[in-house]
């Protein structure tokens, strides 16, 4: 007989229910989000003496559930992964309205009870692993942080010194720096090219004087003060130092991350196809973790959401868009697969073949997408760096 177990994740506490073979409750109770509780917590299941196996099932991975993730897999627990998403449709199957940490611990302990050959098993993750995964969310939040202040940046400009957000790409570091040191007509006026140029040249920006002589020329265009345009300027000075120290953090977290992948083989078999690049390389191995869990390309491609989903009734028949997957790794798959119809040849030909077949733009580069991963899931199975099938016909 198993027992199945449900853990519904909290942060000051989780709860905790067991279940038999018949849904029968067998253990029903509160555990404190520490190691001790949580430790006592898995040595009355283990005392409950009526299980040859026992199946954890968890709602959160990561978070609040990293503690207790660590103990289960520390005990040698299966641990199942079963998203909160679920959860909450599946609840409404159950009978009662309301919602509480209970009820969700028994849903989750039965869900695992009835499929759970079909839920993600989580695996023991090395520390390597784990600072890959960190490091690329971090990294993630960075970028999406300075996307955001760019815009309110290029916003509060306008209300300041349009002119010059027109005459600069405020997406480049030396533009940045200068709308640190001048952000009003009148400032770059008073500070003048040469002043200005000077002050760029000792920071180490290139062409200082053509890129000085832009500001002060825009600074000569507009000759009305706008109102608040100190507050604004201080303010837009203020924003552009933040992304410039945004880019310095990013670029740090970039160095570690090639350190990481520089000691892992199979991140020189996932760069060396085309349009995977160091970052989306990065991003892929954190998002698929030990690619030994998948056995098939099939496995790979339905986790990433690339395998079309079949609807069914009476005699119609149709397939739609897959809206389970990983979506992050949907993301990278596609956008490298974008990228490779313009600078890979072969995938050029394939996606080119698809148009051909009446396929939309999007669904071609689907195509493609799911194309590559099955010669990815099969270079990872290898240990084999990517060969250009046209370069080996040759």
């Amino acid at each position: 007989m198993r027992l199945w177990v449900g853990f519904d994740v909290g942060k000051a506490f989780h709860w905790v229910c067991v279940l038999d073979d018949e849904g029968e409750v067998l253990l029903s109770r509160r555990v404190e989000a520490e190691e001790r509780d949580i430790e006592t917590c898995c040595e009355e299941i283990a005392a409950l003496g009526r299980s040859d196996e026992r199946l954890v099932a968890t709602d959160l991975l990561g978070g609040p559930a990293t503690l207790l993730e660590a103990v289960l897999l520390g005990r040698g627990e299966r641990l199942f992964h079963l998203p909160g998403i679920a959860v909450n449709r599946a609840r409404d199957g159950y009978r009662g309205e309301s919602k509480s940490d209970a009820r969700d611990a028994r849903v989750i302990a039965d869900q695992i009870r009835m499929r759970w050959r079909s839920l993600q098993e989580v695996r023991p993750r090395e520390d390597a692993a784990a600072e890959l995964r960190t490091l690329v969310a971090h990294r993630r939040s960075l970028v999406e942080d300075q996307a955001r202040v760019i815009t309110r940046l290029r916003a509060l400009l306008l209300e300041v010194f349009p002119g010059l957000e027109a005459a600069l790409d405020l997406s480049t570091d030396r533009a940045l720096l200068a709308t640190t040191r001048v952000a009003t007509p009148s400032a770059a006026r008073r500070l003048g090219a040469s002043r200005l140029a000077r002050w760029l040249k000792d920071r180490g920006i290139r062409r200082s004087e053509e890129l000085a002589g832009k500001v002060v020329e825009a600074a000569k265009v507009q000759r009305r003060e706008l109102p608040a345009a100190e507050t604004k300027a201080a303010l837009v000075s203020e924003m552009a130092a933040e992304v410039l120290r945004t880019r310095g953090r990013v670029a740090t977290v970039d160095t570690r991350l090639e350190e990481l992948m520089a000691a892992k083989p199979e991140a020189a078999v996932v760069r060396s196809m085309p349009g995977m690049g160091p970052l989306f390389t990065a991003e892929f191995l954190s998002e698929v973790g030990d690619s030994s869990r998948f056995a098939s390309a099939d496995a790979l491609a339905a986790a990433a959401g690339l395998v079309p989903a079949t609807r069914q009734s009476g005699d119609g028949s149709f397939q739609r868009r897959a809206r389970r997957g990983n979506r992050r790794l949907k993301n990278l798959l596609y956008r490298s697969a974008f990228s490779c119809t313009v600078h890979h040849a072969p995938s050029r030909i394939y996606y080119l073949r698809k148009r051909a077949e009446g396929k939309a733009h999007h669904r071609a580069v689907i195509a493609l997408a799911r194309r590559r991963v099955n010669v990815l899931w099969a270079m990872l199975r290898d240990g084999e760096l990517y060969r250009d099938p046209v370069a080996e016909a040759a």
